[in-house]
């Protein structure tokens, strides 16, 4: 039972944070949802009233009901695999043929009003273009229906100009939430990306770092077809990757020496200062995985929980494995950049260790790399201060 109200509350789970499109994708979902549990209510009382009233037109009612239901349900999940052109087109349709297959037409006005509500269905869940396109279907049908049902009465213009009147004014509201939305998510991003800014003014060498393993890690997530609904969490969370270094003082963030044990331990927490600066931001919160748990190893060798193979989030092991070539990549006061032909191949030496084997060979596939494994290499990349190798 909670499993079914957890799915019906997550219909309603629409925030700032999502895509446009996956916006429209969980509209779509809730229309969806909404038509099945009308017809599903309908089903028994058309089914009653068959075997009441046998009849040709019963019959109608109740099979074709049915018959929607399953294609609905078609639908439905073709929406929720994220083919969402195909699935708003057949609802669509399906949407008009319903508000007329539902219940018989006794009257003129039923017109208008079967098809008053798919055409503001169109505003919220199609772009304009396809919007324009169902409301001038809408009208057409319109017309066609009320001259063939009605051909002794004379069209009522009014009629027409109020069911173009609602595309329009619905067109618009869904236009101004779609702004607003925007302009909201537009705030939050740039917040973020100056709380990123300001970190890397503190430390001089990690300079554009954010910016550049943000870019590569959503290559990446893309690459590996990470659901989009995450996308936008997952590069949050990589901009605010090392938020709790905020915390870390300058004399241990900026040390050019090895750290000391002590030192050590406190840079070891930053996570944890992460997760007490982000879990009390709702928006930052599902943003939290990767600095939280971007230095757990797939070996559990890593912290702040030793969280080992798929205990470790997916955003944080794709994250990792960026995080590290990046940092490697780069110059420090305590060492030179290191080669990129070293970094692939020390990447690869730690595949399964330190990372997701499946996420290193992703990442080798989409950067074109072939590593060459040298024996010498761990001994190469360890020497080198291995404390603040990726800190």
């Amino acid at each position: 039972m909670k499993r079914w109200i957890d799915r019906v509350t997550s219909l309603f789970q629409i925030n700032e944070s999502l895509t446009r499109e996956v916006r429209r994708e969980i509209i779509l979902r809730f229309v969806i949802w909404f038509n099945l549990l009308i017809l599903v209510i309908l089903a028994p009382f058309r089914l009653y009233d068959w075997i009441l009233t046998p009849s040709q037109q019963t019959s109608f009612f109740f099979i074709n009901g049915i018959a929607c239901i399953f294609t609905l349900l078609i639908i439905a999940k073709l929406n929720d695999i994220h083919h969402i052109k195909t699935a708003r087109f057949f609802y669509l349709l399906l949407c008009y043929y319903l508000c007329f297959s539902a219940f018989p037409l006794q009257n003129p006005d039923q017109v208008l009003l079967y098809l008053t509500i798919p055409t503001m269905i169109t505003s919220f869940v199609s772009d304009e273009k396809n919007s324009l396109w169902f409301t001038g279907f809408a009208l057409l049908v319109y017309l066609v229906a009320f001259k063939t049902l009605f051909p002794n009465t004379p069209y009522p213009v009014f009629s027409i100009v109020c069911l173009a009147l609602v595309a329009v004014i619905s067109w618009r509201v869904a236009l101004i939430i779609e702004q607003m939305t925007g302009q909201l998510v537009s705030a939050y991003d740039s917040t973020i990306e100056g709380w990123s800014q300001a970190l890397e003014m503190r430390n001089q060498e990690t300079e554009g770092h954010s910016q550049r393993v943000a870019d590569l890690t959503m290559q990446l997530v893309k690459k590996m077809c990470v659901d989009e609904t995450r996308w936008v969490h997952i590069h949050r969370g990589v901009l605010l990757h090392d938020i709790g270094k905020m915390v870390v003082p300058d004399t241990i963030l900026c040390k050019a020496g090895p750290l000391t044990e002590s030192e050590h331990q406190i840079m070891r927490n930053h996570p944890h200062y992460a997760k007490d600066l982000l879990i009390k931001i709702p928006y930052l919160a599902p943003a939290l995985e990767i600095p939280y748990c971007h230095h757990e190893k797939w070996d559990g060798s890593g912290y702040p929980r030793g969280l080992r193979g798929n205990e470790i989030p997916l955003e944080a092991r794709i994250f990792s494995v960026i995080d590290v070539w990046d940092a490697m990549r780069s110059k420090r006061s305590y060492r030179d950049a290191i080669a990129e032909h070293q970094v692939i191949e020390y990447l690869n030496i730690e595949s399964g260790r330190s990372f997701d084997p499946v996420i290193v060979n992703e990442f080798f596939d989409m950067m074109n790399f072939k590593p060459h494994v040298s024996s010498e290499l761990p001994r190469l990349i360890l020497s080198q201060n291995p404390q603040k190798l990726n800190h």
